[in-house]
């Protein structure tokens, strides 16, 4: 081998620790903090999942509980319940009879269930607004468990002191019953 010089040795030593140092950096420490990055942003990701998942949970807790009420107000019901003949027997005793414009009743199966969705869209024509709180206080506290899903107001009569409504409600029906 060949004698260096002192100077060559210096330089020879330097470049090999630079490149000892480089490469231990770059093969070894690097990848360190770039898989850190990967971890925090897959990290974040997972959280934001989880959130959701969470979310997700609740809404199907407040489905369920709902849907429970709604089977337990199937069970309270007297025998021949239609949602029909309730709603036309609370608007007779609301004495809003002669303001109901029409009633549209529908019914919707539900898949892979034992309940269909009953719902009955009806009009009332120039209601007070009292009357009209009064009637649907009645249709939402009444065991049967119906509720409203739609309702639409127009401001009606001389002095605009009247209200049209249109009124969507529905509930839960046992299949081949009511």
């Amino acid at each position: 081998m060949r004698n260096f010089s002192k100077r060559e040795t210096y330089v020879l030593i330097s470049g090999g620790l630079f490149l000892i140092l480089f490469f231990g950096i770059r093969l070894g420490i690097l990848p360190v903090f770039e898989k850190k990055d990967d971890y925090q942003r897959i990290l974040k990701e997972k959280q934001a999942a989880l959130e959701e998942m969470m979310t997700l949970q609740q809404q199907f807790q407040a489905v369920s509980s709902d849907f429970d009420v709604r089977k337990k107000a199937l069970s309270s019901r007297k025998e021949g319940f239609s949602l029909f003949s309730f709603l036309d027997a609370e608007a007779q005793k609301s004495g809003l009879k002669d303001k109901v414009a029409y009633m549209t009743p529908s019914s919707k199966i539900i898949e892979n269930s034992d309940y269909s969705l009953d719902t009955v869209k009806f009009k009332l024509t120039e209601v007070y607004l009292k009357e009209l709180m009064d009637f649907i206080s009645h249709i939402e506290t009444s065991e049967n468990g119906v509720a409203i899903t739609a309702l639409l107001l127009t401001k009606t009569g001389k002095n605009n002191d009247r209200l049209d409504a249109v009124i969507e409600t529905e509930t839960l029906m046992l299949k081949g019953k009511g």
